[in-house]
């Protein structure tokens, strides 16, 4: 199956996981680049007022490809907002998708985020996968935006998600249905 993996990190956290994915699927990989430089500030003004950053457009056709895998952070519980502008723009290009984040870990936020691409897609994704940084952490740590968002994944890092990302991997291609229309599906896989 045709496979892109597309990806955004602020951080470089999602970065490590999206080159991952990519290398142990040997297929191509997209970064999503913004035309301006990203700041904290403008992360909190995008949240604050729903804007949507401008990004450079991809060099080829998305459509093209069977499945997407995308890959980014997620901010006050939402998809960091480059992705969801690379979304809506390739929304009617997509076939089939997933999405896997590096991410703090609020609880319920996968039943969120599957609602949110659904509605977002008009369709379901195929996998939904967390690697909670909150896992990673001390007891003391676990649950503060300080540590979370100030944590840096390391290699050893993802090796400590290797069970979680085989799930993820395993599940993609069992996953999948042809493309349906938002209404038209008994239940939202996760």
């Amino acid at each position: 199956m045709k496979t892109l993996v597309v990806y955004y990190s602020f951080t470089h956290n999602n970065e490590l996981l999206a080159k991952a994915i990519q290398k142990r699927l040997n297929c191509d990989i997209h970064k999503i680049e913004e035309v301006t430089r990203r700041t904290g500030l403008k992360i909190l003004l995008d949240l604050i007022l729903n804007r949507s950053p401008r990004i450079k457009p991809p060099p080829y056709s998305i459509s093209s490809y069977e499945q997407c895998i995308f890959v980014a952070p997620i901010w006050a519980g939402k998809i960091a907002s480059p992705l969801k502008t690379f979304l809506l723009q390739e929304k009617y290009h997509i076939n089939r998708y997933s999405f896997i984040t590096v991410c703090g870990g609020a609880p319920q936020q996968k039943e969120k985020l599957i609602k949110g691409l659904t509605k977002l897609l008009e369709q379901e994704p195929g996998q939904v996968q967390e690697l909670r940084i909150n896992d990673l952490l001390p007891e003391g740590k676990k649950d503060t935006i300080k540590y979370t968002s100030g944590y840096r994944i390391q290699l050893n890092d993802l090796e400590k998600f290797d069970r979680k990302i085989d799930e993820f991997m395993s599940g993609l291609e069992a996953s999948y249905q042809p493309k349906q229309a938002v209404g038209s599906f008994a239940s939202v896989r996760s």
